[in-house]
């Protein structure tokens, strides 16, 4: 954006189409864009923005290739997608190749197992969302029913 003073009104205002899934993507319909000051698509954008610089369409396609192949689950196509040679890519993209190269092992573990820690991490947001509020317990044991009546494990005693 910085280099290209002419059109860094457009790259500031459109860059989340560049992220934007490439099946979401409007191909039909026009719509008015001030920057532009005339009718165009998405699509239209999005090639007017990759046109501008070669190293920012070299990265655009390898992130979508890496977000196809994370859709598709498809691990042998991703190690051959990050392992090919990159030279015109950006040098933050560089760096995120070498992370992804690093960590291989245990990307090719989430593609193969299901399992996350979604379900823990929901559980301590609760505790510390619980501990927040209540501005501290004098006793424990009032602060774990809390919790455990937070999370209908435990009923409340009706006399």
């Amino acid at each position: 954006m910085n280099q290209d003073k002419k059109n860094y009104n457009k790259l500031k205002k459109y860059w989340k189409l560049l992220l934007k899934d490439r099946s979401k993507i409007n191909r039909v319909k026009y719509n008015y864009h001030r920057p532009f000051k005339k009718l165009m698509r998405e699509i239209d954008i999005i090639h007017y923005l990759l046109d501008l610089d070669g190293e920012l369409k070299a990265s655009y396609e390898l992130y979508h290739h890496v977000r196809y192949c994370l859709k598709t689950k498809d691990f042998e196509l991703l190690k051959k997608e990050i392992f090919s040679k990159h030279h015109s890519v950006s040098r933050y993209m560089k760096t995120a190749i070498q992370t992804i190269k690093k960590y291989m092992c245990y990307i090719e573990n989430t593609f193969k197992h299901d399992y996350n820690n979604g379900v823990l991490e929901g559980i301590n947001n609760l505790i510390k969302t619980v501990k927040r509020i209540a501005f501290g317990y004098k006793s424990y044991y009032h602060f774990r029913n809390r919790i455990l009546i937070v999370r209908n494990l435990a009923a409340i005693k009706k006399a």
